[in-house]
């Protein structure tokens, strides 16, 4: 008999425990109406499990990036190995030297596991399962994983993924800490404990919490168990909720609850725009310092270098021989200031970047930028008091500037690409140009 159907009448737990049973071998899939899900089962134990629309939490080398067993770098090589070899990236990393082959296991068991968790949450789908006589799967990696402990794990986190959306209804929040100067007392077990974790079943979301002084505090310090911790120190007025998932090196769910109850205890509360804008510019004016030249890193011996340097610099624009001083005596000045608004283009980018997060949309000009506290006046205007201009031609965002005469130079013009807004698909761009300002 073959096992198909939708899930409003046989829900997907169901499907597992059944499949678990009668100890199939083949391959199940479910098509929803945001994804298709295809899960592999060996003598009714999930060796495998993909999706269409993948998402970026559950990619394998992000999962190894992000828990520190693998670097950027080694990422990149990876991946740049994989799309010559068509490898697995998993063998790649192992046969480098990159990764160890129990960490790439856990990685891949965690993969597995999110793409399931989340079919837990569908409401509706089809699904068809195809009886097979063996899966191909690396067995070397993956260890087949009981369905009746997954089942387990999926009827909790349904259970208690309403009262999360209840605190985190929208992934595009910032959270900021209330107080950072707390100290902390980690707990020795992460085991949960609903006295530590204290969600208000209320119906109602907006009915009131505990405030931030009934918080549950030991020696004048916070007891968090080492997940909170983790997830505590990842809030940081800049990074959404949805960017902190990423960054976590738990699963979406564990993520998530650990998030809501440090909402529910007051040690982290929603950012305002203005306090999410500060952090910005702030972290974007400290990448400036710290890319520009200094002194105290150079050896003593260089300074009297430095110093005569200085001085022959400063005597450039008095010599009459020299040639820099064409056009009427203005070419040296040109060229700095020139630099100066390339910085500034920079700055400006970041403050689009910035609006978009926080607002879902383009700013229609740099008043806007201005207005939201994203862009000081003075950054909105070149050294010669003329607004730069945004240029949006499809998703590539065009910031450019002029120089002195006003003609338009490759070094003050910045392109980026954009992604969709609001999360949806990337429209390629037309032949036409939209001018912001």
């Amino acid at each position: 008999m073959a096992l198909e159907g939708t899930l409003r009448d046989f829900s997907f737990a169901d499907i597992l425990q059944l499949i678990s049973l009668q100890r199939k071998t083949g391959v199940l899939t479910l098509k929803g109406s945001e994804n298709v899900v295809t899960i592999s089962f060996l003598e009714g134990r999930i060796v495998g499990a993909d999706a269409l629309n993948q998402h970026r939490a559950d990619r394998l080398g992000l999962i190894l990036l992000r828990t520190g067993k693998i670097s950027e770098s080694q990422l990149e090589d990876a991946l740049r190995e994989q799309e010559e070899s068509l490898k697995r990236l998993g063998r790649i990393l192992i046969e480098r030297g990159y990764a160890r082959q129990e960490d790439v296991r856990w990685a891949l068991e965690q993969q597995i596991l999110q793409i399931v968790y989340r079919v837990f949450r569908w409401k509706d789908g089809e699904y068809h399962f195809s009886q097979e006589t063996d899966i191909d799967f690396d067995r070397d990696l993956v260890v087949p994983m009981s369905a009746d402990s997954i089942i387990m794990e999926g009827a909790r986190m349904t259970d208690e993924w309403p009262f999360i959306e209840q605190r985190i209804p929208d992934r595009s929040v910032v959270f900021v800490k209330t107080d950072p100067r707390k100290q902390v007392t980690v707990v020795e077990s992460d085991e949960e404990d609903f006295g530590d974790f204290a969600f208000d079943f209320a119906e109602a979301p907006d009915e009131p919490v505990a405030p931030p002084e009934e918080v549950q505090e030991e020696n004048g310090g916070l007891r968090l168990t080492h997940r909170q911790l983790e997830v505590y120190l990842l809030v940081n007025g800049r990074d959404s909720v949805s960017e902190i998932v990423l960054k976590s090196p738990y699963v979406e769910f564990e993520t998530c609850k650990a998030l809501a109850d440090l909402l529910d205890r007051g040690l982290v509360r929603e950012a305002s725009q203005a306090e999410v804008a500060r952090t910005l510019r702030q972290e974007a004016g400290e990448a400036g310092i710290e890319r520009r030249f200094s002194l105290a890193s150079l050896p003593w011996l260089a300074l009297p270098f430095l110093a005569l340097l200085g001085i022959a610099l400063s005597m450039i624009p008095r010599n009459p021989l020299n040639p820099l001083l064409h056009e009427g005596g203005r070419f040296f000045e040109r060229y700095i200031l020139e630099s100066g608004s390339h910085y500034q283009i920079h700055q400006v980018l970041r403050g689009v970047e910035a609006y978009r997060e926080l607002r879902g949309s383009i700013p229609s000009s740099l008043e806007d930028l201005v207005e939201g506290g994203f862009l000081s006046p003075d950054e909105a205007r070149d050294p010669w008091g003329r607004t730069y201009r945004l240029i949006m031609r499809g998703q590539t965002l065009l910031i450019a500037g002029s120089d002195r005469r006003g003609e338009l130079v490759p070094l003050l013009m910045v392109s980026r690409r954009l992604p969709p807004e609001n999360g949806g698909t990337a429209t390629p761009g037309g032949p036409g140009i939209t001018l912001l300002d």
